[in-house]
């Protein structure tokens, strides 16, 4: 039977989590597109439900602690829809999701007081689970999945000859590709492990064991999974474990392996009498709330506002600048069969230039897109932009270093050696540039891009690329042309008149 308190709190939580989605609607709405057209994150939907499901489980103790609107959180609401419009212009959706879910959290604190944040600490944590984090792991999770694969099968004495992420036995070609990482099984066995241990456990040490159990199930599983599509290929002659049978094979293997750590979970949970008890809260006041006033709600909204405000004047000042840059159109200019060979893809660029550059008799090819202006649809780090065809390369390895130019000058770069089924291979080098300063460090990038636009002095960046198919004096080769010619692939490309 509901109380008016009850009804009158969930009217409360709806009006806040509407606030929210119309004061930051752009934020949701691409993190509602990512759920939806991702099938690594698609379970985001479910994690609020399942908050409010956990919410409603604390019933029996939320009704014995005082709640009481916080005027201090106002203070923090206004500064994390500030830091909420930092984070819009480093265009970091991760970034901008993690502001956007600790700001529920803190309207949670401003509406309700401390006591009641504190009571259900866990779920408002598990909102964060919704955030699409991970795909900075896939190159990783690849690689170990290849690792394990390979292991297994020279195990079984099978003939295996592994090329970065291509595996050959004598009856076919396997791909260890991005799908095949097990980003999806890590982050959904994880996710449902935090839940469970939650649910089951009250020591803190059961809690974490079992989540780390869960990491390193799914990490080493997606490697046997691999192993068993291999396994049934060559033992098929290629006829199974192929196309539709190798989704199906992947998810009865996950099913599997879900029932058997619910069950070593099972062997491990608390009695439930003692997980209610550790739930217990001490209060001396029962079922007292304090209502907002009209005023407190009013500041809450002014509070709420800034960020939004301020990306409204951001965006308006980046139209005029557009419009102001008309006459800057995109400008390609490719030479030879380069672009059939490796040409990165950065489809917004304002500028790309692409050429082939002679060096003591061997061939570099060089890269470079300059973005005058980012937004929503046009960005230096984004999901549409790629530096080799992922469908005809593999990347083999990946690295970090820098070279000392002739002026004296670091030159930071990522190198990325890739290789194709022929077992052709071919070294790439990126380093990014945002007002003549040079990193090669995504973040580092992103945060210098943060710095400019707030300073108002570089509303973009640059993506210069090197790259050779020399195989054994690779390294050289490109050291060389850095130390000398680096420069040159910038400024060889001209602006539009």
């Amino acid at each position: 039977m509901f109380t008016n308190r009850y009804v009158a709190n969930i009217i409360l939580i709806g009006l806040v989590l509407l606030s929210v989605v119309f004061a930051f609607y752009d934020s949701v709405d691409k993190l509602a597109l990512t759920w939806l057209n991702s099938n690594t994150y698609g379970h985001g939907f479910l994690i609020l439900p399942i908050v409010l499901w956990l919410v409603d489980r604390k019933a029996y103790l939320l009704k014995d602690i005082t709640a009481q609107p916080s005027r201090i959180a106002i203070i923090f609401v206004g500064l994390f829809s500030f830091l909420w419009f930092i984070s819009v212009l480093m265009y970091v959706n991760v970034i901008e999701q993690f502001v956007l879910f600790t700001l529920l959290i803190v309207l949670t604190w401003a509406f309700f007081g401390w006591k009641i944040v504190n009571a259900i600490k866990f779920p408002l944590f598990f909102l964060y689970f919704s955030i699409p984090i991970g795909d900075f792991l896939i190159p990783y999770l690849q690689f170990i999945t290849a690792d394990i694969s390979v292991y297994l099968i020279q195990i079984l004495n099978i003939p295996v000859f592994r090329d970065g992420m291509y595996i050959q036995i004598p009856n076919g070609n396997f791909l260890v590709a991005e799908a095949c990482s097990g980003i999806r099984f890590l982050i959904s066995t994880v996710t449902i492990g935090v839940l469970f241990s939650y649910l089951n456990f009250t020591k803190v040490y059961k809690k974490i064991l079992f989540v780390f159990l869960c990491f390193v199930v799914a990490i080493v599983g997606n490697g046997i999974r691999a192993f068993l599509m291999i396994l049934i290929g060559h033992l098929s002659n290629m006829k199974a474990a192929v196309g539709f049978d190798h989704l199906v094979y992947g998810w009865v293997f996950f099913s599997i392996i879900i029932v058997i750590l619910f069950v070593i979970g099972s062997y491990m949970s608390d009695p439930e009498e003692d997980i209610k008890t550790n739930d217990t809260i001490k209060s001396n006041t029962t079922n007292i709330q304090v209502f907002p006033s009209a005023a407190f709600i009013l500041l809450i909204a002014m509070a709420l506002f800034i960020g939004p405000a301020l990306n409204y004047k951001y965006h308006d000042y980046l139209s005029e600048m557009s419009v102001k840059n008309t006459a800057e159109k995109t400008k390609v200019s490719e030479t030879g069969d380069i672009k059939k060979a490796w040409l990165p893809k950065y489809p917004d660029a304002d500028i790309k230039h692409s050429s082939t550059i002679k060096l003591n008799g061997s061939a570099i090819d060089t890269f470079f897109a300059k973005y005058y202006v980012e937004n929503d649809e046009k960005e230096i780090i984004s999901y549409k932009n790629s530096l080799f065809d992922l469908e005809k390369w593999s990347l083999k390895s990946l690295s970090s270093n820098s070279v000392i130019d002739s002026r004296g000058r670091e030159i930071p770069y990522t190198n990325y050696t890739i290789v194709n089924l022929k077992g052709k291979e071919r070294q790439i080098r990126l380093t990014y540039k945002v007002n003549n300063v040079l990193v090669a460090n995504k973040i580092h990038f992103k945060l210098l891009q943060l710095i400019n636009k707030i300073m108002m002095k570089d509303f973009g960046g640059e993506v210069i690329v090197i790259s050779t198919s020399e195989k054994h004096h690779a390294d050289t080769i490109l050291n060389q042309f850095m130390i000398e010619n680096f420069d040159s692939v910038a400024s060889s490309t001209t602006l539009p008149n």
